[in-house]
């Protein structure tokens, strides 16, 4: 892409703020709002109601590049904007999102109009945050990006920072992109030290992104970023079988994935030669905390093999010779989290 370096035209001035309690009271005592229900839900929160609402049907899309999905073990964090998948890694590679606008900088884009419908929890992509997750960190999906917008983030995060106006906390600009695009982004970070608040706020995002184990791509050259080491990867994972490698998945993520990924369907199955072997196959993911010996007993109880996996979604087949074993519903007694995934 042919680098441009981005020019500003400031289009909207401080976000605005949603009136305090107090001026409410005021203006009712004063009898400027004759109107109770403005009071009770102001219009701010109404939109904000109606965004989320629109949004809805998006919730249960199967993951996929350009889509926005909120961080499953913190849904009030942020979520990520994905981009690409690394098959190499198990990972996708996006960037934070947040829904607070007004710490927007010059390698932040907006949330727009244009993008709807989008959740109110996606109002800021901050491209100059990089991310790489796996599928099991992904909740619900909150908006989609059309490919120019997707675009126009993979441009910011490598440009944005070229911006050379002035420092402006919580002013809202139009950059021009390469062609006749253009992104709703903020001015660059301030250098003063305790000057911008911007700055306090990526620490704190960026100290959030550690204790959830999520790791921070090499903006400059995103195609080496380092992959993420599974909390409960150790010493078994690498055992022939390989049943302890679904440790690392959880099984809420996996409600999201379309079942063409699936891979092998479960059903009844023949093979022919020399012996004739019959039986039924299942498809399955394992608790996270499942242990190898814990899933290898479950296994020999329930008179079951794996013939298959992980798969890339990190699920397993099992096989049993009774053609009519129903397996038991995840629960206590056995390591499953998810059965037919």
């Amino acid at each position: 892409m042919t680098a441009l370096t981005p020019t500003l035209a400031i289009v909207a001035a401080r976000l605005p703020s949603p009136p305090s309690s107090a001026e409410l009271l005021e203006a009712e005592v004063a009898g400027a709002t004759p109107d109770w229900r403005g009071i009770v839900v102001p219009d701010h929160v109404l939109e904000r109601f109606a965004r989320r609402s629109d949004a809805a049907p998006l919730a249960a899309r199967p993951i996929a590049g350009g889509q926005i999905h909120v961080l499953a073990r913190c849904p009030g964090f942020g979520a990520v904007l994905l981009d690409a998948w690394d098959s190499t890694r198990q990972r996708w590679r996006g960037w934070l999102v947040t829904p607070d606008t007004a710490y927007a900088d010059a390698c932040g884009l907006v949330v727009e109009e244009r993008d709807a419908p989008v959740d109110p929890r996606a109002g800021l992509v901050l491209c100059d945050l990089p991310v790489i997750v796996a599928v099991t960190d992904l909740g619900v999906c909150l908006g989609v990006f059309s490919p120019d917008r997707l675009q126009a983030v993979r441009w910011l995060e490598l440009h944005g920072r070229a911006n050379g106006a002035a420092a402006a906390p919580g002013v809202i600009a139009r950059v021009a992109l390469p062609g006749d695009g253009y992104a709703l982004t903020g001015t660059p970070l301030s250098n003063e030290l305790g000057k911008d608040g911007r700055v306090a706020y990526r620490q704190l995002l960026r100290q959030g992104l550690r204790q959830l184990q999520i790791a921070v791509a090499d903006a400059a050259a995103p195609q080496v970023a380092a992959p993420i080491t599974a909390a409960n990867s150790n010493r078994w994972l690498k055992v022939v079988t390989a049943v302890a490698a679904s440790v690392m998945v959880v099984q809420s993520a996996w409600l999201f994935l379309p079942k063409e990924q699936a891979g092998v369907d479960n059903a009844q199955f023949r093979s022919g030669g020399s012996g004739v072997e019959t039986g039924v196959r299942t498809r399955v993911l394992f608790r996270a905390e499942a242990t190898e010996a814990e899933i290898r007993t479950w296994l020999q109880r329930e008179q079951l093999e794996i013939v298959a996996g992980p798969d890339t979604l990190g699920a397993f087949t099992v096989l049993s010779r009774d053609r009519q074993k129903v397996l038991p519903p995840p629960g206590p007694g056995n390591p499953l989290a998810v059965t037919n995934p």
